[in-house]
């Protein structure tokens, strides 16, 4: 089984990266960070050969303006 290799294993471990799903075939790994950070996982993992690989890009979550004097008005109620 791949994943039982140690260098894989420690290319999990030194990325920082989160195990989704450990099969017989293959696994799933997640990991968020910096292009620069994702590039160089793929290019560790590259040698084992990788089976699928996707990139989400930025992702944000906004909310809407609220005026502090709002806030206020609630607190006080």
């Amino acid at each position: 089984m791949l994943f039982d290799e140690k260098q894989i294993q420690n290319i999990i471990k030194d990325s920082q990266s989160t195990i989704v799903t450990v099969s017989r075939d293959f696994f799933v790994i997640s990991k968020s960070g910096r292009r620069s950070e994702i590039e160089e996982l793929y290019a560790k993992f590259k040698p084992y050969g990788i089976m699928q690989f996707v990139r989400s890009g930025r992702i944000s979550v906004s909310k809407e303006k609220m005026e502090i004097s709002s806030l206020l008005l609630e607190e006080l109620k």
